[in-house]
């Protein structure tokens, strides 16, 4: 007997036979799969008809289908693109109740409890929807889902009509949504035409999401036994993938840290080996945007071709476990700060509130120094005080009480400002980014810290799918012997004209630098239309050194790198700087639907093009040296329209 009304929480299909399992792997702000179609931008793929469930399929559906339709979405508790999607699955469910439509939560993932998933619920704000545990994926190996988040319609017969994406929002893992959010609701469309009696126009959209995981095959192949186990062919967890892991993903992922699943035990890998797999194998995990540069940067965050192809073949043959006593040692973090006590810990005012959806937010906050002297800096430590909701900050100085206007003139604490604080700092204090990890700078230097300074801290925020809140705090270390070369920084700025549509615009910058120089680190920063980013040292002999690139510039994963020896650059030398920009219709990230024409400016819609190039020099008289002492770091290179 079909019943129409929605299970309540405490109500579940499960068959006895099902064992339970678990969800899905990423970076913030997105990430996970393994199919190719969750790689790349939503499209369609081929169409099919609509085919009815199978027998098992249709057994769970008894009991939570809709008069007229019954929506699947299949979700992943540890999936951070399906929990985003946690606000629009409930005004979905909410706008269609009405109608005969029926919207029921699939947890596919093997591993996912009962507890587990009603947890999940309440957290994200969908404990009136029904729930389905499918750790076997009978029904999403029925409608043809494989990624979390994914739905599927069905009609009055059962007949499946669209399986695919929700909306349009992400553009791939590891990404951001578009910046103007979603220009085609898939699901919705598919929904209205199958209650209109329509055809479906598109009954197969690929999604972006986090690969449902499968329970382990058990691997059938030859082992040579040993008196005392026996050996398993091919990667064990024990010999080749902890120290992977170990070495390359846990320092983010386990508790506490950004990382939406651990990774630091055999059974926390192997719940999530075919998402490991896969956005190692996409090369979006670990992020690390520099190419070419092998070992030049401190923390690089990159895996080598065999290891990427152990993971792969690990979670092809099961995720197998191998010899336990061959488990390394799990590594140690310290507690608390990373760097020990700071000097000076300065945080937010107060709590800031994110929503549960809608745009990233980019906020600054102005927090007072209440330093009475110059200080020299040697080191500093961000402390998220969220990171399920922050992406990323930057921290900017303020003497001239800029920021406190802009402050006083928005409601609520801090202000809105996307590409830069919104004024011209006179200094800066790092910032901190996913797996970017706090060191001291080389003895002997430092950075100024001018008595009565603010600290402005800029935070992405990126709503996680239920309301989060966040205070960060900022630790900063003095010098506590003598700074003998203070560190500089030069920024390198570029024109931009970029005309609307154009989708390779390309611009670049030569500096001549007119003094000797031991580059420290370099920051790149463009907006949401940066596609490449490189610059070049060409010293007085000929030689071309160089100092970044990047082929796929994402704002979402700006960093500071920095050298594991500095860059010694002699009088004389050429920086180049060269970057491109994509300002095409065909841009997923492009904030403006039509494209216009985009030159310098602050808001999301404007663009920068910057090299921030941090240095020591002995040659501490010359023009350049007392210009920067000045705090007019831009004016030497300032961009045109």
């Amino acid at each position: 007997m079909k019943q129409t009304t929605h299970l309540s929480p405490s109500r579940w299909m499960m068959p006895a036979a099902l064992v339970l399992g678990a969800a899905c792997v990423a970076g913030i702000g997105g990430s996970a799969a393994v199919t190719g179609a969750a790689n790349a931008a939503s499209r369609p793929v081929a169409a099919r008809s609509p085919a009815p469930l199978s027998v098992s399929a249709g057994k769970q559906m008894a009991a939570v289908e809709g008069k007229r339709a019954t929506v699947l979405v299949f979700v992943g508790t540890r999936c951070p693109i399906s929990n985003g999607y946690a606000p629009d699955i409930a005004a979905l469910a909410k706008a269609y109740q009405a109608k005969g439509v029926s919207v029921v939560l699939v947890y596919p993932n093997a591993g996912v409890t009962r507890a587990e998933a009603e947890q999940h619920a309440r957290e994200y704000g969908l404990t009136g929807l029904p729930r389905l545990l499918d750790p076997a994926q009978s029904l999403a190996d029925s409608v043809g889902a494989t990624l979390t988040p994914e739905a599927a319609v069905l009609d009055s017969r059962r007949a499946v009509r669209y399986t695919g994406r929700i909306d349009n929002k992400h553009i791939r893992r590891a990404a951001s949504a578009r910046p103007g959010g979603a220009s085609q609701r898939s699901l919705r469309t598919a929904l209205d035409q199958v209650l209109a009696g329509k055809p479906v126009a598109s009954a197969r959209l690929s999604a972006v999401g986090c690969a449902i995981e499968r329970a382990a095959t058990p691997v059938r192949a030859a082992t040579t036994v040993t008196a005392v186990t026996a050996v398993t062919p091919g990667p064990t967890y024990a010999r080749d993938i902890a120290p992977i892991l170990n070495q390359n993903c846990v320092s983010c992922h386990r508790s506490g840290e950004i990382g939406p699943m651990p990774l630091g035990t055999y059974a926390e890998a192997k719940r999530f080996a075919r998402n490991i797999a896969g956005v190692t194998e996409a090369r979006l995990m670990p992020p690390w945007k520099p190419v070419g540069m092998d070992g030049a940067f401190h923390g690089e965050r990159k895996l080598t071709d065999p290891q990427i192809k152990t993971l792969t073949r690990w979670a092809e043959m099961g995720a197998p476990q191998g010899d336990p006593r061959q488990t390394p040692p799990a590594p140690k973090f310290a507690t608390g700060w990373k760097l020990g006590p700071p000097d000076l810990v300065l945080t937010m005012p107060a709590k800031y509130a994110v929503p549960a959806s809608g745009p990233d937010i980019y906020r600054c906050f102005v927090i007072p120094t209440g330093l009475t002297e110059d200080k020299q800096v040697v080191a500093v430590e961000y402390r998220a005080g969220n990171k399920r909701a922050v992406h990323h900050c930057l921290g900017y100085l303020d003497t001239s009480g800029a920021a406190r206007k802009k402050d006083a003139e928005e409601v609520g604490e801090g202000y809105t400002s996307f590409g830069g604080p919104g004024f011209l700092p006179t200094g800066e204090v790092g910032g901190w980014a996913p797996g970017n990890l706090p060191q001291f700078l080389p003895d002997g230097m430092g950075k100024p810290l001018t008595k009565g300074s603010d600290l402005v801290l800029q935070m992405h925020y990126h709503p996680s799918g239920k309301p989060e809140e966040d205070r960060t705090s900022v630790g900063i270390y003095f010098a506590k012997k003598p700074i003998t070369r203070r560190v500089y920084t030069l920024p390198v700025l570029a024109k931009l004209d970029i005309p609307a549509g154009k989708p390779d615009y390309q611009t670049s910058r030569t500096f001549r630098v007119p003094i000797n120089a031991e580059v420290i680190s370099v920051t790149p920063h463009m907006h949401l239309l940066g596609r490449t980013f490189s610059m070049t040292a060409h010293l007085p002999d000929g030689t071309a050194k160089p100092l970044i690139n990047i082929d796929d510039w994402d704002f979402n994963w700006q960093d500071t790198y920095t050298y594991q020896k500095p860059l010694i650059l002699p009088k004389g030398t050429s920086l180049t700087l060269n970057a491109t920009y994509d300002n095409s219709a065909s841009n997923p990230r492009n904030p403006s639907s039509p494209p216009k024409w985009v030159g310098w400016g602050e808001a999301t819609t404007d663009e920068m093009c910057i090299g921030f190039v941090s240095f020591v020099t002995d040659d501490t008289q010359s023009g350049l040296i007392r210009l920067l002492d000045l705090g007019g770091r831009r004016r030497p290179q300032k961009a045109q329209n």
